[in-house]
């Protein structure tokens, strides 16, 4: 009888991690958006034109949002971070029926295959959340 070691549950770890840099990285631009804000009244130094800093062009803003269309755009993106996590989990939670599957020689190109989805999702979920 062989002593086969029992295969690690690595699906949760995975979730987590996910997790902690969707919090992270909302955390961190919530932060950066606090500490740009200026003193009202006070201006903003510009930088001189040279060569590396060529002049500002005017920038041609979007019209801005009312609250209503701003909560709109929160909820739906909030939304669509909740099914992209959701699908995170459920490739984490796919790649490691695949690891119990395969052997300690052998991976299958499927589990290569999910391991790279999952690596996608989560820096598409981290980049959204940063916007």
């Amino acid at each position: 009888m062989t002593n086969k070691p029992k295969p690690r549950d690595y699906s949760r770890a995975l979730v987590a991690v996910a997790l902690s840099i969707l919090v992270f990285s909302v955390t961190f631009k919530a932060l950066g958006a606090a500490t740009q804000s200026s003193v009202p009244g006070q201006a903003q130094p510009r930088p001189l034109p040279s060569a590396q800093n060529p002049p500002e062009q005017p920038e041609m803003s979007p019209p801005a949002l009312t609250p209503k269309q701003q909560r709109e755009l929160l909820k739906s993106r909030y939304e669509k971070l909740k099914q992209e996590a959701t699908q995170l989990a459920d490739l984490a939670k796919s790649l490691q029926q695949d690891l119990d599957k395969s052997n300690s020689d052998v991976l299958s190109l499927s589990v290569v295959d999910k391991a790279d989805k999952i690596e996608k999702l989560a820096k598409k979920i981290k980049s959204e959340a940063v916007q």
